[in-house]
């Protein structure tokens, strides 16, 4: 069963009420999701067919995971559109660019589906972090009274180093 736009828009950019959350709260969902995987572990053994969505749902996992630092360190807005200009750094050759304007729109929506089908998930971090980076700098190297270099390395904290 596919998730639906709403549900992977959600999970891959949450809104900064739903990243804040208190310690208990992240040792909640950290037991929850430790639960959820051996459950999924075990579903995967007994039907191999639902396999390959468990596969998918924890890429989206995953990259909102990886994603949630850079949305709180520069918005949604420009999470989107950084996140945008790495499925186009990455996909290219296989779908028509994304427009990179910071709005999760069913392009982009379809977009992760196709990426996935492609890519490791190695990789589309990679990506996601040369969109960031990319953007910083063609953003923000003209402006003296911005110090690209400080954000550039903001970028590397949050995003982790290129791989």
């Amino acid at each position: 069963m596919e998730k639906d736009f709403k549900t992977v828009s959600k999970l891959l950019f949450p809104d900064e009420q739903a990243l804040s959350k208190t310690p208990t709260q992240k040792f909640e969902e950290q037991l929850r999701n430790r639960l959820h995987s051996m459950r999924t572990e075990r579903l995967s053994i007994l039907n191999p067919v639902a396999d390959e969505q468990n596969n998918l749902d924890e890429n989206y996992t995953e990259i909102a995971s990886f994603i949630r630092n850079h949305v709180l360190s520069v918005g949604k807005e420009q999470a989107v559109k950084d996140f945008q200009t790495g499925l186009n750094f990455l996909h290219k050759d296989l779908l028509e660019p994304l427009k990179e304007d910071g709005n999760f729109g069913e392009k982009t929506f379809k977009a992760i589906y196709e990426i996935f089908k492609h890519y490791d998930i190695s990789l589309i971090k990679n990506a996601i972090r040369k969109g960031a980076l990319s953007n910083t700098l063609i953003d923000t190297s003209s402006d003296k009274k911005i110090n690209t270099n400080a954000l550039l390395n903001q970028i590397q904290n949050n995003l982790g180093g290129i791989r």
